[in-house]
């Protein structure tokens, strides 16, 4: 930041450019902190050409995102991380007066509890938060450099369920969650997605079900026999194709997050949530000596065994509903037992011998 304090002055100054124009004075504050956050208005003034804009709360700037993305599958997780950060910072925080400091320290409170990947994926979303109420016209100071916020992540192979893991994990997992996790692992949807299948999207004469994929978009997918098996075993108890039964009786209560949670009643059936699959996932992936597998990774498996049985990147980029054929490529890795097979292929290869040239000389 270009604040500093004169020698003679009680009060700190700033002084930057922007656009090749020198902008500086006093900030009238006799504090570092404060002084930072007037220079930061001034920059914000500077680059929109003079003309302040109204300010916006930390509380409103993600409403007004919620209206944007509230529609769309990741909005249980953009909500989540948005409760996070307003518990972090405060409701009331003018996204003007939030500093990189601020957010960089939220960053490390976030690291010991989840991976780099995870922490990169709220940083996503804090960074959306901004973007959007400074494409509205509202005054976010100067926007936080993401980039620096970000964390490493170390590019892995995608993991893939053995057959011997999969069989292992499925004699785990609770009955009322079996069919649920099975369609999952059989389509490769993501996990939002096999959630929001409702009765109304599913074709059973044409064998398809329409599925709203990340980024909002309706899809039809093709289903085969043993998913349409899946689907018509299903008990109708409501809208949604997949429900759970409730172990045990609770009453209406609000969550940790703020969201009102209905009562539930023992033996009844729900439709599926993020949070019942949570606890009884771990359960049986830990009864199951199954290490390092995430529920995603059913969708991994599902994308590297249709390219290892078919080499086929279109009908995996279709299948999965990748926009980007460059997203199903992560799936076009060599296994170990590819590379075993190449190893020994080379070594049982013949090496020509070499013309005797003392010989041919003689």
């Amino acid at each position: 930041m270009s604040v500093y304090k004169p020698k003679n002055s009680p009060y700190f100054h700033f002084d930057f450019i922007v656009k090749g124009r020198r902008f500086h004075g006093s900030t009238g504050t006799k504090t570092k902190r404060s002084a930072i956050r007037f220079e930061e208005r001034e920059r914000a003034k500077a680059h929109h050409g003079g003309q302040v804009r109204p300010p916006i709360t930390l509380d409103e700037a993600c409403g007004l995102y919620q209206d944007k993305v509230e529609e769309l599958p990741s909005w249980i997780d953009a909500e989540r991380t948005m409760k996070i950060l307003i518990a972090a910072i405060g409701a009331g925080a003018l996204l003007s007066e939030i500093t990189q400091r601020d957010l960089l320290a939220l960053v490390a409170k976030r690291r010991p509890d989840l991976e780099n990947s995870s922490v990169n994926r709220e940083i996503e979303v804090w960074r959306a938060i901004w973007r959007w109420a400074d494409k509205n016209r509202y005054d976010v100071g100067e926007m936080p450099d993401w980039g620096a916020l970000m964390l490493k992540v170390v590019t892995k192979a995608p993991r893939e369920l053995s057959a011997t893991e999969e069989t292992s994990l499925f004699e785990e997992i609770r009955d009322d969650l079996y069919a649920f996790c099975e369609f999952a692992l059989k389509t490769g949807w993501r996990k939002s997605e096999v959630m929001g299948l409702r009765w109304s999207d599913v074709d059973l004469g044409a064998r398809t079900a329409g599925t709203k994929i990340k980024g909002g978009d309706i899809v039809r997918r093709p289903l085969t026999q043993d998913m349409l098996v899946i689907i018509a075993n299903q008990p109708k108890v409501g809208p949604f194709v997949f429900t759970y039964k409730a172990v045990r009786t609770k009453s209406e209560f609000v969550d940790k997050l703020g969201r009102k949670q209905p009562g539930r009643k023992k033996g009844d059936r729900y439709p599926m949530t993020a949070t019942v699959i949570r606890k009884p996932w771990a359960a049986a992936l830990a009864a199951a000596g199954v290490e390092n597998f995430r529920f995603h990774d059913l969708r991994h498996t599902r994308g590297t065994r249709i390219l290892r049985a078919t080499g086929n990147l279109k009908a995996a980029q279709r299948a999965l509903a990748h926009k980007s054929i460059k997203t199903t490529l992560r799936y076009a890795h060599a296994t170990d037992e590819d590379v075993r097979q190449a190893l020994d292929a080379s070594e049982s290869r013949s090496i020509p011998e070499l013309p005797d040239t003392k010989s041919q000389k003689a």
